[in-house]
């Protein structure tokens, strides 16, 4: 858990929250059903749920989103600033879907060939696998998009670590 002050006092914070924010569950951004939250208030940065004293966002994307919530507590400090908590949570399927299938994919790919190829060259092989090389990229991508989001949360809301 990061804990964080922000130069803007609680009511500023929480005005740019609803200007950043399109409301909804954040959870379904992480699986196949974020196909339904592409309409209304695209423009908008994050996509969640808050209250005066909490919030749960994750990016709000059509296509390329991410399987992380950032999930915090906000606290008043005092008339200048704000005080806030904030941990980032993995959504669970799009985090494992992320993960997992590429590795599914590689093993069921070389096991169909090492069962069923019997007369295949080893070149093949190796071609066949370098494919599947690229299938891990979304790890990377989605890490870099986190740590964008979160440098872009710290823009907008004027957040400096604690």
């Amino acid at each position: 858990m990061k804990n964080m002050t922000s130069n803007l006092n609680i009511t500023d914070f929480i005005k740019r929250l609803k200007e950043n924010t399109k409301s909804g569950n954040p959870k379904i951004k992480g699986t196949p059903f974020a196909i339904f939250t592409i309409f209304g208030k695209t423009r908008m940065k994050f996509y969640g749920e808050y209250t005066d004293s909490d919030f749960r966002l994750t990016k709000n994307a059509i296509l390329f989103q991410i399987p992380y919530i950032f999930e915090g507590r906000i606290k008043y400090k005092d008339k200048t600033s704000t005080e806030l908590s904030l941990i980032i949570k993995p959504i669970w399927f799009g985090y494992l879907w992320i993960r997992i299938l590429p590795v599914l994919a590689l093993f069921l790919f070389n096991l169909l060939l090492i069962t069923k190829g019997k007369n295949i060259e080893s070149e093949i092989y190796v071609i066949a696998n370098a494919f599947f090389v690229f299938m891990f990229t979304p790890i990377f991508l989605t890490i870099r998009q986190k740590n964008k989001l979160l440098k872009d949360f710290k823009e907008i809301f004027e957040i400096s670590d604690s």
